[in-house]
């Protein structure tokens, strides 16, 4: 009779772990919490380049830093904040207990992955998305721009703010023109 309990345990543990192995697993190497965001940096995004790729002018004192990962913390707080109120400010939308997450993979490839189970995602190739039910922007690394990530804080915010949300088209005009005055703001428009 012991042995039978035994045998179950075992299969049980062994199901567990087979369960655990088949889920996506990543490992965040640096997670920074901000008023309005936590921000998880995936292995290879290093929080100095990911700072230096979203610099939009006035949002980042890069000038000012040294080589200390506190400082280059900080930095990347207050310009993700700044970014999200100047979001706010070009949608004339005041959020003020507003808490996201914005995840930052590698590649296209890794944020792809990450988002391919949820049916709320048509397009594929996507280098960043916002996904409502997750309350989540998944952002590409090798991508990131201050533009790209404003335009998916512009989705965050509208899908916060209005009680029914706008349709889709009405949403991508509000995020284009919020992305398109982040880059005229700091100079990146063609």
């Amino acid at each position: 009779m012991k042995k039978i309990k035994n045998n179950k345990k075992n299969k049980s543990t062994f199901l567990w772990l087979i369960v655990f192995s088949l889920l996506p697993f990543t490992c965040f190497a640096e997670t920074i919490e901000t008023k309005y965001f936590t921000v998880s940096l995936c292995d290879g995004c290093s929080p100095s380049s990911f700072a230096q790729k979203i610099n939009a002018t006035g949002l980042f004192r890069l000038d000012a830093l040294s080589k200390n990962d506190s400082d280059i913390r900080s930095v990347i707080k207050d310009g993700i904040d700044s970014l999200f109120l100047e979001v706010c400010d070009a949608l004339d939308i005041g959020l003020k207990s507003y808490r996201g997450r914005i995840i930052v993979y590698p590649d296209i490839v890794e944020v792809n992955k990450a988002i391919s189970g949820d049916s709320q995602i048509i397009e594929a190739s996507l280098p960043s998305v916002y996904i409502p039910s997750h309350n989540t922007i998944y952002i590409s690394f090798n991508d990131a721009t201050a533009g790209m990530l404003a335009h998916e804080m512009a989705h965050a915010v509208i899908s916060t703010f209005f009680v029914v949300a706008p349709p889709p088209k009405v949403q991508e005009i509000l995020a284009g023109y919020v992305e398109y005055s982040i880059r005229k703001k700091t100079g990146s428009l063609p």
